[in-house]
């Protein structure tokens, strides 16, 4: 996993991880709705290094997690580096609200009947990260919170963007 960090129980409960992705294979063609109701393809991401996050404004430890995610994404290079957020609420203006409210600016998209996170991606536990490689390849998962801001794991990412993924094995 992704350093020894502070580990804690996902919003879900203790269960096993859940996603059906293999490390190293292509990332499943995902498309995810925008608050405002259009739908971007992962695709658009392809060239850069994806920190995808599973969260929703219900779960508490998701919404501990989302400044440190915002952290995260302010340390990164944008040309090389997207930190995504991609909710679990039914109600898009509680997601743009809660975002506002926490000063939280990476992009998020809404996923309300759990069609990507759970149906597509087998997503059962929240927050649940996805690491996606500049090529498209699935790289490592990520169950429940972590500080994303600490120096450490930028250093993880930044050898994971050039291709290092052994120290996230």
């Amino acid at each position: 996993m992704l350093l020894p960090l502070f580990i804690l129980q996902g919003c879900s409960g203790p269960e096993p991880l859940t996603d059906n992705l293999t490390a190293g294979a292509a990332f499943p063609q995902i498309a995810m709705r925008q608050l405002d109701g259009g739908k971007v393809s992962i695709e658009k991401y392809r060239g850069k290094l994806v920190v995808l996050n599973a969260w929703a404004t219900w779960c508490e430890p998701c919404r501990r997690e989302m400044p440190n995610l915002q952290q995260l994404s302010d340390a990164l290079d944008p040309e090389r580096f997207a930190v995504i957020g991609l909710a679990q609420d039914e109600d898009d203006h509680l997601v743009r609200e809660y975002l506002l409210d926490q000063k939280v600016t990476f992009t998020s998209y809404i996923d309300p009947a759990g069609e990507v996170a759970t149906d597509q991606l087998g997503i059962q536990i929240f927050p649940y990260t996805l690491l996606i490689s500049p090529d498209g390849r699935f790289i490592q998962r990520i169950s429940g919170p972590r500080e994303w801001q600490r120096q450490e794991v930028i250093d993880l990412l930044e050898k994971a963007y050039a291709g290092d993924y052994s120290a996230l094995q």
